[in-house]
């Protein structure tokens, strides 16, 4: 069963990374996050929203491996910008193998218990 595990950086900023049942990293938060009330409100809407998601495949100009984000729409009715929401644990060689990746972290996102993150 995948799950979510939160990180304490510096202070109070937090982040979460999810992980895959064998304990791979799938994907890490794209922000940090000013504490646990803050992160978890973030991971409840991210799994609320989940099949609203949109992602983005890129390659650096200066790399090789491909990675996603994954995007949330816009919550404000003013604002076209989408909110960035998480990020591949890992760059990929293909492009194709990078939509993957995606695809198995909206996948893991439909098993995932949010509710209760455990702590590293």
């Amino acid at each position: 069963m995948p799950r979510v595990v939160t990180v304490r950086g510096t202070g109070a900023q937090m982040t979460w990374t999810l992980l895959a049942a064998n304990g791979r990293p799938l994907a890490t938060s794209a922000h940090l996050f000013a504490g646990a009330e803050e992160l978890a409100a973030a991971l409840r809407e991210l799994h609320a929203d989940r099949r609203e998601l949109r992602f983005g495949l890129m390659q650096p100009p200066s790399g090789r491996a491909w990675h996603w984000t994954a995007y949330l729409p816009a919550r404000r009715s003013d604002s076209q910008q989408r909110q960035a929401v998480a990020r591949s644990a890992r760059g990929y060689l293909r492009m194709d193998q990078c939509r993957r990746g995606a695809e198995g972290f909206t996948a893991a996102l439909e098993l995932v218990n949010i509710a209760w993150p455990t702590g590293t």
